[in-house]
This record gives structure tokens, C-alpha cells and sequence, in this order.
């Protein structure tokens, strides 16, 4: 009798050796696309940052692109479970097949401890650690778009310093030239007087 089980005893063990090998094959490959989503994720928030700060909503730009990383990121966080319950699973099969799986307790004993289940994919409100170096990069920026708006304010005053400087020039010429005009007309009111006051009296 158990010579003519063997076969189906190899079948099924090769069988389920090739099951655990595609199992483990398909869990690299969603380590993989987890990798590439969380690059993918990191590169599209550098490229977007720049382009934020030549929008009107600077900060709502950045929020946005933040956002849709962190989109990424879950996505990447849940793929990564999927592929630690297939690893999981394999090993809890390996272990059976070495026999080191605990046995089933006699009657009456008392249940073993349930075996903890792999990680649950993150929730949507799970909040990502910020990335030391995406700060950095960011409160450079944040101190570069200070310094330039502060760099702009001092040639805004300097600009509106020279106006009025040229206005206060243009009010002192336009000044001179009205009293030189009516230097002018009075010198002119006086020559008239004198030629009238003549008139007369070789009138007389």
C-alpha cells in the first residue's frame, strides 16, 4: 500500500515546492513595484517642489504634491504587506515540512498561543515619517525664498527712495522756474511802469 502512495506523496510534494517557489517569486515582484512606487513617490515630489514656488499658492502646491506621495507611499505600504504574508506563509510551511512546527496538544491540554498574523496593510490616515533629507531640502528653499523676498523688499525701497528723490528734484526746478518767471514779469511789469511814467511826463 504505501509503495503506491510514493508518487502522489512526490507529486504533491512537488507540487507544493513549485506553489512555494511561484509564491516567493510573486513576493519579490511586489518588493520590486513597492521599491519603484516609494522612487517614483520621492522623484515626483523633487520635480514638483521647484515648480510649486512659481505658482501664486506656493504652500497649497507643495500640500498637493505632498499629498500625492503619500498616496504612493500607502500604496507601496500595503504591496510590501502582501508580500510579507506570502514570505510568512512560506516560512510556516518550511517549518512544518522540517517538523518543527509544535505538535497538536493531548486532549484537555490548554490551546498554544495563536501565532501572530503578519502586519496588516497601513490604514489611510497612517502618517509617513518625513524624510531628514526632503526637509533639509525644503527649509533651504524655504530660506532661499526668504532671503529673495527680502533681497526684493530692500530694492522695492531703494527704487521708491530714488522716485522721491527725483520728485523732490522736479518740485525744486519747477520751483525755480516759477520764481524765475515771476522775477521775470515783475522786472517786465517795471519796465512798462517806467516807460508809461516817461510818456507822461513828456506829455506834460
Amino acid at each position: 500500500m504505501i509503495p503506491r502512495l510514493l508518487p502522489l506523496l512526490f507529486a504533491f510534494a512537488a507540487a507544493t515546492a513549485g506553489a512555494a517557489e511561484a509564491d516567493l517569486a510573486h513576493a519579490e515582484r511586489l518588493r520590486d513595484e513597492a521599491r519603484a512606487l516609494r522612487a517614483a513617490a520621492d522623484d515626483a515630489l523633487r520635480r514638483a517642489e521647484p515648480a510649486c514656488y512659481e505658482r501664486f499658492l506656493v504652500n497649497r502646491c507643495i500640500a498637493q504634491a505632498k499629498e500625492a506621495r503619500l498616496d504612493r507611499i500607502r500604496k507601496a505600504r500595503a504591496i510590501e504587506a502582501e508580500a510579507s504574508r506570502l514570505e510568512l506563509a512560506e516560512k510556516q510551511r518550511q517549518a512544518a515540512l522540517r517538523g518543527t512546527m509544535p505538535p497538536a496538544p493531548p486532549p484537555g491540554a490548554p490551546a498554544p498561543l495563536p501565532v501572530a498574523p503578519p502586519p496588516a496593510a497601513p490604514s489611510a490616515d497612517t502618517q509617513i515619517a518625513p524624510d531628514p533629507a526632503a526637509e533639509a531640502t525644503r527649509r533651504e528653499r524655504d530660506a532661499q525664498a526668504a532671503r529673495d523676498a527680502a533681497s526684493s523688499r530692500d530694492r522695492q525701497r531703494e527704487q521708491d527712495a530714488e522716485k522721491a528723490r527725483e520728485r523732490s528734484r522736479a518740485e525744486a526746478d519747477a520751483a525755480k522756474r516759477a520764481e524765475d518767471a515771476a522775477r521775470d514779469r515783475a522786472r517786465y511789469d517795471e519796465r512798462i511802469r517806467k516807460r508809461e511814467q516817461e510818456k507822461a511826463r513828456g506829455g506834460n
